[in-house]
């Protein structure tokens, strides 16, 4: 994945074939702008769960990012389908799941799903950059039953949160004084 000077390998990029599953307009958009601006081969995108089940079954993608609360099918419900199509390899393309919900059980229940990663909302470009790289590049440690066939749904997920520092270099005057000027 890195070469010797801890450059990325452009190449790898350039032939990635990410499927972005998010309903709001405006997130499909920054992530299509964060993963072009990394370099990523091929972006396709959907807006719900019912769309993402189809693309990866005609365009097999190498990722698959999604949010998890979509109607009518939910990014937590596209990936157990997802998981489910053997015929496709559905249990060997990593899921990173981007979501405002970060709290335990929600994250239990992606991780149940098939969920290889979880980022929780707002995303920088650094984390997300991060994530990929850390999806293409961990190996999958896969498990089967008669109705699963994934990542181990008794592994630990834990979410990953972007550290966004704002900082005031110079407090206004009339916040000190309570009064504008």
């Amino acid at each position: 994945m890195e070469t010797n000077s801890g450059t990325v390998n452009l190449a790898l990029l350039a032939n990635l074939k990410i499927l972005v599953v998010e309903d709001s307009a405006t997130m499909r958009n920054l992530l299509t702008t964060l993963l072009t601006a990394m370099g990523i081969g091929e972006i396709i995108c959907a807006t719900n769960g019912d769309e993402g089940v189809a693309l990866f079954a005609s365009r097999a993608p190498d990722l698959i990012i999604t949010d998890g609360m979509m109607q009518p099918m939910t990014g937590y419900a596209m990936t157990r389908a997802i998981r489910s199509m053997r015929e496709h390899n559905g249990s060997d393309v990593p899921v990173v799941m981007l979501s405002g919900h970060g709290d335990a059980d929600i994250v239990e229940w992606a991780r149940d799903e098939g969920v290889n990663d979880y980022i929780v909302k707002p995303v920088t470009p650094q984390l997300l950059y991060e994530r990929v790289l850390a999806a293409i590049s961990t190996p999958l440690h896969l498990v089967e039953t008669a109705t699963y066939r994934g990542p181990s749904p008794r592994r630990r997920l834990v979410p990953h949160q972007a550290v966004i520092q704002t900082e005031i270099v110079e407090t206004p005057q009339f916040l000190q004084t309570g009064k504008p000027h």
